[in-house]
């Protein structure tokens, strides 16, 4: 009996000791094993995550690239349109201001100008002439085919302000590269005596409009040269990062076009000769060229718009995160302004 109870004893001794749990060196083992698994994920995930963002940053870099060249190079390529009867109206202005480009992309409202009878003189605030009957200056004369008592080319701005809320905003120029926006606001008509006499079939008359106490910038002469159009003209700045676009030089209702650029450039390449033998072309950064520092070389002739061959767009995004610096942030579209076609 005491033999039984002994072997008992060692088996159950046995069994105790297979239940005594894992060694120090396994529990180690393990533990590196364990480590290095969890290492590998997380390395795994943080290479999946930077990939996925530096992705993510592309394609934003990528779209506003491309809503610059869109929005941008859509005004640029209508640039001029309306303006057939002067091939020197600036349709196009590009300036510099604190290393970033700055422009002005113009186009008629409406086909024809009017044209400016009287001298209207700078600092005054007196009605712009644009029909008058004595005939003194070529394209000033009443021409009333409809008899309905208005000059034709006045009557068609007439309808056209009044159809779109009365009071416009209308652009004179003065031929030379001065201009200036003012409120069409009406019309009248006179006699040769100054007296207002009431438009109708039988009564020659001449014309002002009218655009309430603007006062005049420049001098503009009554010479033929100087005209008055109904135009939109779209400027487009770089402000704070932002790309902002303000219409007919009203900057109470500037718009934030694009955001995150850190810079925006627009060269003009321009031919002055164009016969077939020539490629001499001129690259500006100003337009009108104002010195010599403005473009390349000093230009051999007189700029007129029609002489570009097309304007290059230069923007460049901003990128605050550093680890993203291979990701490429500037590029560059090539836009031709194709209604200098008509020239």
């Amino acid at each position: 009996m005491a033999k039984k109870s002994t072997k008992c004893k060692l088996h159950l001794l046995g069994l105790d000791k297979s239940n005594q749990g894992i060694t120090l060196a396994e529990l180690l083992t393990g533990t590196i094993i364990s480590s290095v698994i969890i290492n590998l994920g997380f390395m795994g995930f943080s290479l999946c995550r930077q990939m996925y963002l530096q992705d993510q940053q592309t394609n934003d870099v990528n779209q506003t690239l491309r809503s610059v060249f869109e929005i941008v190079g859509a005004d640029i390529r209508q640039a001029g349109e309306g303006f057939a009867e002067d091939p020197n109206f600036p349709s196009i202005i590009v300036s510099e201001n604190e290393g970033n480009s700055e422009i002005r992309v113009r186009r008629s409202l409406l086909t024809g100008s009017l044209p400016v009878c009287r001298q209207v003189v700078s600092g005054t605030s007196e009605e712009v002439v644009v029909v008058d009957e004595t005939g003194s200056v070529a394209g000033c004369d009443v021409i009333d085919d409809d008899n309905n008592g208005w000059p034709d080319n006045l009557d068609t701005w007439r309808d056209y302000r009044v159809s779109n809320g009365t009071i416009i905003r209308a652009f004179i120029y003065d031929g030379i590269g001065n201009g200036e926006f003012f409120d069409y606001r009406g019309e009248e008509t006179f006699a040769t005596d100054g007296s207002t006499v009431t438009p109708s079939s039988d009564v020659v008359a001449s014309a002002s409009i009218t655009m309430g106490n603007h006062s005049w910038k420049n001098t503009y002469e009554a010479n033929g040269s100087s005209r008055i159009y109904l135009i939109e003209e779209r400027h487009y700045r770089l402000r704070n990062n932002n790309l902002e676009l303000i219409i007919d030089g009203n900057e109470t209702q500037t718009s934030r076009i694009v955001g995150n650029l850190e810079s925006f450039q627009i060269i003009t390449h321009i031919q002055q000769d164009l016969s077939i033998n020539s490629s001499q072309r001129y690259t500006c950064s100003v337009i009108p060229p104002q010195d010599s520092s403005d473009c390349n070389v000093t230009l051999p002739n007189a700029y007129v718009w029609s002489q570009i061959r097309f304007m290059e767009i230069k923007p460049k995004v901003l990128i605050s995160n550093p680890s993203f610096s291979s990701v490429q942030t500037e590029q560059s579209e090539t836009v031709f302004p194709r209604n200098i076609l008509n020239y």
